[in-house]
């Protein structure tokens, strides 16, 4: 099907680049493309360039023809594991606050943020610390343990392009403001395997996290266990209370598609 170039706009104009390719279901040249949609090649090489450039398109190396691009392609994954992850893991997570009895809480990384999708509350005693968190809500990936452990799994582009416009202002006197010390976070964070968050958050409270793993091996989502420091010690947090929660990242791992080793 072709289109009118003067109906559309600039995004238009990219998106039904990207709806030919998609419909031909095998990589198309600029002449083939320009047929596809009805657009002139010398109007459409900028379209096609900066797609390229971003990479929603890659160019074939010795055919010189377009197809999808990789990050077309995490854009179409990333939405639909953050939906599949949460109806996967909801009632691994309710398992694991009744075991508990801790707040439990599932995140999800969205550009430079982390996002909150869903959380099982638990009701303490009158006057206690409590989770001011709420699904939907977003927060910083410096001072959080899922932060840290969403971060820790990116590919070092990704990390790098993130922590190159990363403001990290002190929640607390405990949160890490410089990113050499962060990025040396992170490598503890991806080598033992769960992140920490020492009171960097919220005086008071400390929390616990790991990853969830697809069938790919991509960390789609973070679990974390958030504990009162008066009443539960750190040694707690990182045995007990870790290998509850390693448990459930596993189980909901598992739900994703995940074969571990």
């Amino acid at each position: 099907m072709t289109v009118n170039d003067k109906k559309l706009n600039t995004v238009g104009k990219a998106i039904s680049v990207i709806e030919a390719i998609r419909t031909a279901r095998k990589p198309l040249s600029i002449k083939e493309i320009s047929e596809a949609v009805g657009l002139n090649k010398s109007s459409l090489h900028h379209h096609v360039k900066s797609l390229a450039e971003y990479g929603y398109l890659q160019q074939e190396p010795e055919t010189r023809k377009y197809d999808i691009g990789l990050n077309l392609v995490r854009v179409g994954q990333s939405y639909l594991q953050r939906l599949d992850v949460r109806e996967r893991g909801h009632s691994y997570l309710e398992q694991l606050s009744k075991q508990l009895n801790e707040t439990v809480h599932m995140l999800v990384l969205d550009h430079d943020e982390a996002v909150y999708v869903d959380k099982v509350d638990v009701h303490h005693q009158p006057g206690a610390l409590q989770c001011t968190s709420f699904i939907g809500l977003r927060t910083d990936v410096y001072s959080t343990a899922s932060g840290k452990v969403l971060l820790s799994n990116l590919e070092r582009g990704s990390l790098d392009a993130i922590l190159k416009n990363l403001q990290m202002q002190p929640r607390t006197p405990h949160t890490l403001t410089d990113v050499a010390a962060f990025e040396k976070e992170l490598m503890a964070t991806k080598e033992r395997g769960y992140g920490l968050d020492l009171q960097e958050h919220s005086l008071g409270l400390q929390c616990i996290a790991i990853p969830v793993l697809n069938s790919h091996s991509q960390c789609v989502a973070a679990v974390s266990v958030s504990t009162p420091v008066a009443t539960i010690s750190r040694d707690v947090l990182e045995t007990d209370v870790l290998s509850k929660l390693l448990e459930t990242g596993r189980q909901i791992s598992a739900a994703m598609g995940y074969i571990g080793s």
